[in-house]
């Protein structure tokens, strides 16, 4: 039995799921580029499908946990672009951090005060849903002021069209957002000069086809401009060799699979790929929650997808506005571990235990020569290259500060690609040591960091 898009079995409680898992089969094949979405429990669902069942026979649940990552890598076939296409050009990204437009930062902030100032009037009766609603409405704020139109990306973006235009390149732009006016419709306004074109789910499949007809064969369409959703998967779009993130959806396999629609098999150009983040925004402290936690799913599966909801806790989400969440919430972790009773080297052991488990070589450094670094971890993400992690152990009774978090930066070893510094600490950060780390890129693991990687984290379905 073979499986194809094996993600839409993700939810065990589903009946194309339930369906899928109780034929019986002596052999199945699960085929996915997404294999996880939000949670470890997406894998496990799709690792159910592809144990062997006779007949009468009830598949076995699986839980996140060691016998899972075994059971996934005994079993894991994965093979990369560059595996199969290495004639391909070569794909350059770009993170391009941008201020506000003096119009967009006063409606952001205005936004953002009223925002935070309705969230604590709610009291204990505030939900995830209500700040991921008012990270929605700041998120279009980075795209466009409303009153005025105006928009530090768009200008960014019209700089650097005129400049590939005269060069004989084209372009894809896209955008979580459609209407006007913060998505598409907008940006298609704002590129008038380059004649772009929309595509967008709104259309009817005859309309999305003869969009793709006109960009492909007109050339003097120098832009098409794409809702994420609609263009982000299943089409050709050779004929643009640059591509532009206008804003960040939180799921990087989306923005991969989008990217792609141009650096695929046909393209004969280098593909530039620009990711907008605009500074002191949402944009920018999400993206810095994210590439913290990130390293967490490579550890399980290369290019996973992630769903902001399932990824970050509400501890994350709320504290994004200051804010405390008012109790247990969908997405908090629970776990075992008591890092309360842990000496200094027993939490060192953890680490280094959880580390092994996830396949990373770990060294303890010699107690007189380590220079505040307690673990080096090494592991090689891809082919040729190596990640190397300089560790520092913190189990204190009271939030790390800045001074830690800069003398662990200021100890590592020459720069060069693949080193990053850590500090562990499972009492968390304050905001000045959050603020270094992320301007520093050290990498803060604090404690639902840690038991992630340990994997000790219970996730509860929503």
């Amino acid at each position: 039995m073979v499986l194809d898009e094996a993600q839409r079995i993700k939810n065990r409680d589903t009946e194309v799921s339930r369906a899928c898992k109780q034929v019986a089969k002596r052999r199945a094949w699960a085929l996915t580029g997404t294999p996880l979405e939000n949670s470890v429990d997406d894998l496990a669902s799709v690792l159910e499908f592809v144990t062997p069942l006779s007949p009468g026979e009830i598949p076995a649940a699986l839980r996140p946990g060691p016998e899972l990552l075994a059971k996934h890598r005994s079993v894991q076939l994965r093979r990369k672009k560059w595996d199969v296409l290495p004639q391909l050009p070569p794909k350059t990204t770009s993170h391009v951090v941008l201020p506000l437009s003096p119009n967009q930062r006063k409606a952001y902030r205005r936004a953002e005060e009223q925002g935070v100032l309705q969230l604590q009037h709610m009291g204990d009766s505030v939900r995830i849903e209500h700040v991921l609603e008012l990270i929605l409405r700041l998120k279009q704020l980075c795209n466009y002021d409303p009153a005025s139109g105006s928009s530090s990306k768009v200008d960014d973006i019209c700089d650097r069209m005129a400049t590939l235009v005269a060069q004989g390149h084209r372009a894809l732009v896209f955008s979580q957002f459609v209407e006007r006016p913060f998505g598409v419709d907008a940006i298609v306004d704002s590129l008038a000069h380059f004649r772009p074109l929309a595509y967008t789910g709104s259309l009817s499949p005859t309309q999305r086809g003869a969009v793709l007809q006109r960009f492909r064969a007109d050339a003097t369409h120098q832009a098409l401009v794409l809702s994420l959703r609609a263009g982000g998967q299943g089409l050709n779009l050779q004929e643009a060799s640059y591509v532009f993130h206008f804003d960040r959806w939180w799921n990087p396999s989306v923005e991969r699979q989008a990217e792609d629609r141009s650096h695929r098999l046909g393209q004969e150009s280098k593909v530039q790929v620009y990711i907008y983040t605009t500074e002191g925004t949402i944009e920018e402290w999400i993206e810095a929650i994210l590439h913290e936690k990130q390293m967490l799913f490579d550890n399980l599966v290369d290019n996973v997808s992630i769903d902001i909801r399932s990824l970050l806790t509400a501890k994350d989400l709320f504290g994004l506005f200051g804010l405390t969440p008012p109790g247990p919430a969908v997405g908090e972790v629970a776990a075992d571990a008591d890092f309360g009773g842990m000496t200094g080297e027993g939490f060192e052991a953890f680490l280094e235990d959880a580390l092994g488990r996830q396949g990373w070589s770990v060294a303890t450094t010699p107690r007189a020569r380590d220079g505040g670094i307690d673990l080096i971890a090494r592991k090689v993400v891809d082919p040729g290259g190596e990640v190397t992690l300089f560790i520092q152990c913190k189990n204190l009774a009271h939030a790390v500060g800045v001074e830690v978090v800069r003398q662990t930066n200021g100890i590592l070893p020459t720069l060069q690609a693949g080193v990053r510094a850590v500090v562990a600490s499972p009492s968390g950060f304050t905001a000045d040591a959050r603020t270094f780390a992320r301007e520093r890129g050290v990498l803060l693991w604090d404690r639902d960091t840690l038991l992630q990687i340990h994997g000790t984290v219970r996730y509860e379905q929503k």
